[in-house]
């Protein structure tokens, strides 16, 4: 399973601001660190927060913070919220009944249910904890959890 760049990124901010909780982060710094441009992670962070994740602070001292604790950050309906690629096909409703003729779609729908739903037992904090206690740096992490070859993602 590949996630596109805008997931990626947006599990990248999150473990920034999860590493430091209480603290105001800015974009540019989390974009300096991970290598990614400026104004995507704006994009994306205005999607985090649009969605709940993350608020954000003008001015002098400003910055974003996550907006509830690493713990309530559930990793499937983040990544369901934020993936493209994990919304159901064709608009179809998870638990729909296969249609005749739509037995590969059902089956490519049932793998997907079944992807997010492993990922429900996982939160952003789980994913700190186990960042920490490798004393993994940030960059990388994502790419760690095995969510497979980013070259292909976008």
């Amino acid at each position: 399973m590949n996630l596109s760049k805008h997931a990626d990124y947006a599990i990248r901010v999150l473990l920034h601001l999860a590493i430091q909780p209480g603290r105001k982060i800015s974009i540019a710094s989390i974009a300096e660190s991970e290598n990614i441009s400026r104004n995507h992670l704006m994009k994306v962070s205005q999607n985090l927060a649009r969605l709940g994740y993350i608020v954000g602070y003008r001015g002098k001292g400003g910055g974003i913070a996550l907006a509830k604790p690493a713990r309530g950050v559930n990793l499937g309906k983040l990544l369901q919220q934020v993936e493209r690629n994990l919304r159901p096909l064709d608009g179809q409703e998870p638990d729909r009944p296969p249609e005749s003729g739509k037995l590969l779609e059902q089956a490519i729908e049932d793998a997907r249910a079944r992807f997010v739903e492993s990922l429900a037992h996982y939160t952003l904090a789980d994913l700190v904890d186990d960042a920490l206690g490798k004393r993994a740096p940030v960059v990388g992490v994502v790419s760690d959890l095995a969510f497979g070859d980013r070259s292909n993602a976008g």
